[in-house]
């Protein structure tokens, strides 16, 4: 999607920015109300992200005459409620893959079936690509990418032979929907070995499971709370069960390795089957 992101607090807009990008997003940023102005006179765009609150007033001042959605940010939502251009206010602090969720919600229903080849990352567009050779013409599909798991679905015709779409990889499933049947395809592409290793966060409880996954995506630890993770890790390793960190920002594998931790560091061990090459560059740590 191309996406206007306004926000004046430089690291925040500028590592936003970074990660929508990586996502496949086109982004164009703005610090201030006066600037996002600017930009929405002479550009157009699919989707507004916002902090409602600016160094130069509220978001309100540029909204007024914006066609296109926007998603509002802020630590307030009571003064974001009913403003006709906002179509969801999501309340700080806000998680990146809160985002990227509703960002691929707006991008399905602003064209269904389809996705834009600028708004898809080009290696996810080739598996989009394949699965479309596979189906019959003018099939509609339908996509969803939180950045962790892809998900791909179209709806196929009673009597169609649906051969050669365990070529794909992933998880692949061919239900009943509707009178029909819908062709639903899972690609992870997250770190794990594969979908079926259960994942929890840091700050829940850990499954007593043979191997599983924790997910730092959109959590703020500290680095005291990364040492008590991995103090967990040992201790689930000394009892033979193998775990996977997803996720951990670069803060805190840096102060990992400046602890001289690295050597507890899950994430820095080779985990497994990877995933399709097609998706091998896909992942980033966030």
């Amino acid at each position: 999607m191309k996406c206007l992101l306004v926000d004046d607090e430089p690291g925040i807009r500028e590592g936003l920015a970074a990660l929508l990008r990586r996502k496949g997003h086109e982004v164009r940023t703005a610090g201030t109300c006066a600037d996002a102005g600017r930009a929405i006179a002479v550009s157009s765009f699919d989707v507004v992200v916002t902090d409602w609150r600016l160094s130069d007033g509220i978001a309100a001042q540029f909204l007024a005459d914006c066609p296109w959605p926007v998603v509002a940010i802020s630590g307030h939502p009571e003064e974001v409620a009913g403003h006709r251009a906002v179509r969801l206010v999501l309340q700080k602090p806000v998680s990146t893959s809160r985002l990227l969720e509703v960002l691929a919600s707006l991008q399905s229903h602003s064209s269904p079936g389809t996705t834009p080849d600028r708004s898809v990352p080009v290696d996810v567009q080739r598996v989009i690509d394949g699965l479309r050779a596979l189906l019959p013409p003018h099939t509609a599909i339908e996509v969803l990418d939180d950045g962790a798991v892809l998900l791909l679905q179209a709806d196929l015709p009673r009597d169609f032979a649906a051969a050669g779409l365990d070529a794909l990889g992933g998880d692949l499933q061919v239900l009943p929907h509707d009178g029909r049947r819908r062709v639903r395809l899972r690609l992870c592409r997250d770190g794990r070995p594969d979908l079926s290793v259960p994942v929890t966060s840091p700050e829940a409880p850990w499954p007593e499971v043979p191997e599983l996954a924790v997910d730092f995506h959109g959590t703020s630890l500290s680095p005291v709370q990364l040492a008590a993770c991995l103090l967990r890790k040992r201790e689930f390793t000394a009892a033979g069960r193998r775990v996977h960190f997803l996720n951990v920002p670069e803060t805190l594998a840096s102060w990992a390795m400046d602890q001289g931790m690295a050597d507890d560091m899950p994430m820095r061990e080779k985990v497994g089957p990877r995933l399709p090459a097609v998706f091998a560059d896909l992942w980033s740590q966030t």
